[in-house]
């Protein structure tokens, strides 16, 4: 199976999930071999289900976090309370999910624009190239794609196996601890929808990528049509739809690099010298379970767990932020390639094509070879103008049909250096002072 056809296929394995959550509802058309628009009202009420699993959800967290506090107080049992900065999180990233959810939404439009272009460009090649088009990647754009798939699948194990609510059976009651356990595990439903909002923000890439570089391939030398069809690809389709999915993917990235900035934050909280902590280190694990019998409580094991936990998760975080920005270097690059490759036309005294094209657009006195790359593009109404010679768009602030402005990728890329850089040089830190701790203690030890 071809590398690029293989990226099509886990679109086409997306478009269902994102068919249930209403963002992208389609009907191939046997007829006219395309995908047509098939949207209704009921593509309302899985929106209407995420906002009712939201409420309550956020409702059960503030009662049971009352209920833990009320426990701890009495001495009945020991629950560990969470701190301020992960209720924070929760509440937040599940606002993010809900903005993204009404921004992908009320967008739909958009979406289906970039997918109908798409097909519509792909079916004219097709019609000018017949068989002899070959659609196909690099093995870069097909790494990505099986990264793409295993970082799905880590979330989707972590969603249905790890968050699978434990509840005892033995007893009639249902605590209020168990509820919150299944709406804690009923959540993984909206987080999975903004998780395959930014997988399809990455196959947008990898597909542009794959497609640029197929007609990069292409002979189209002698042949003016494909060279206008390129052309006008280039500077007027490729420019339209990146400034479209930059527009639509606009929410959901910035709703996602505040995800990650406070999953950053709730790391950095355990990345701190406690002097509890490091009083409690020096007992012994029996001495520990005796003051937790004496003062009536369960015994608490350190925060390492917890510590692992919060770094894996912000690892996952991480790497898909790295790869939705690693497949938009690669379209970038791609795009800049055929860029310069495109400005060279070149033709000799056999073109009869060119000669044909020639008088039918009344040029008499003129030749091919008097002919440059400018005076193509006026021949052809397309406008050298309209086009991205920096980076692509990934991130539309003003969304216009003339005059839209966008953020480059470098800038982009430069918040992810930021907040990577601040991860490692915490993680840094930390590690050099458990490791002067240690010593520390060793010496003690040691000492009479």
């Amino acid at each position: 199976m071809p590398r690029l056809r293989f990226i099509f296929n886990i679109v086409k394995v997306l478009r269902f999930p994102l068919h249930f959550f209403g963002l992208l509802q389609l009907r191939f058309s046997e007829s006219q071999k395309v995908y047509q628009q098939r949207a209704n009202l009921c593509r309302f009420l899985p929106t209407i289900l995420i906002s009712l699993i939201f409420f309550f959800h956020m409702l059960l967290s503030n009662q049971w976090e009352k209920e833990s506090e009320l426990v701890n107080y009495l001495n009945i049992e020991r629950r560990p309370l969470r701190s301020r900065i992960e209720l924070w999180n929760e509440n937040l990233t599940t606002i993010f999910i809900f903005l993204t959810l009404i921004w992908s939404l009320t967008r739909k439009d958009q979406l289906w624009k970039i997918i109908d272009d798409a097909q519509s460009a792909y079916k004219e090649l097709r019609f000018l190239m017949g068989k002899h088009l070959i659609l196909e990647c690099s093995c870069l754009v097909f790494i990505y794609g099986i990264l793409q798939i295993i970082l799905l699948a880590i979330f989707g194990v972590n969603i249905l196996l790890f968050n699978w609510p434990k509840i005892t059976v033995e007893r009639r009651t249902i605590t209020l601890t168990e509820i919150f356990k299944v709406s804690n595990y009923i959540m993984g439903l909206p987080r999975l929808m903004f998780v395959l909002i930014m997988e399809l923000h990455i196959l947008y890439h990898l597909i542009n990528a794959g497609w640029l570089q197929s007609l990069k391939k292409l002979r189209l030398q002698r042949n003016l049509k494909l060279y206008q069809f390129q052309l006008r690809y280039i500077f007027s389709l490729q420019r339209n739809m990146n400034i479209s999915a930059g527009h639509y993917f606009k929410m959901s990235y910035i709703c996602y690099l505040c995800v990650v900035a406070f999953r950053i934050v709730e790391f950095l909280q355990f990345l701190r010298l406690d002097s509890n902590e490091l009083v409690q280190s020096q007992k012994s694990q029996e001495d520990l379970e005796d003051e937790a019998d004496w003062e009536g409580q369960e015994y608490v094991k350190n925060l390492g767990d917890a510590l692992l936990k919060t770094l894996l998760i912000l690892s996952w975080h991480l790497a898909l932020w790295m790869l939705l920005l690693a497949a938009a270097y690669k379209q970038q690059d791609e795009y800049l390639n055929m860029m310069e490759k495109s400005w060279n036309y070149k033709s000799d005294e056999n073109g009869c094509e060119m000669n044909e094209f020639l008088v039918e657009k009344s040029w008499k006195g003129h030749t091919f070879r008097q002919l440059d790359i400018l005076d193509l593009l006026f021949l052809l109404g397309i406008s050298f103008c309209d086009r991205q010679p920096v980076s692509i768009c990934f991130v539309t602030t003003n969304f216009r049909k003339r005059n839209s402005t966008y953020i480059i990728l470098d800038s982009i890329a430069g918040h992810f250096k930021l907040l990577l850089n601040l991860v490692i040089s915490a993680s840094i830190v930390y590690f050099v002072q458990q490791t002067e701790l240690g010593h520390l203690q060793e010496y003690l030890k040691q000492k009479p």
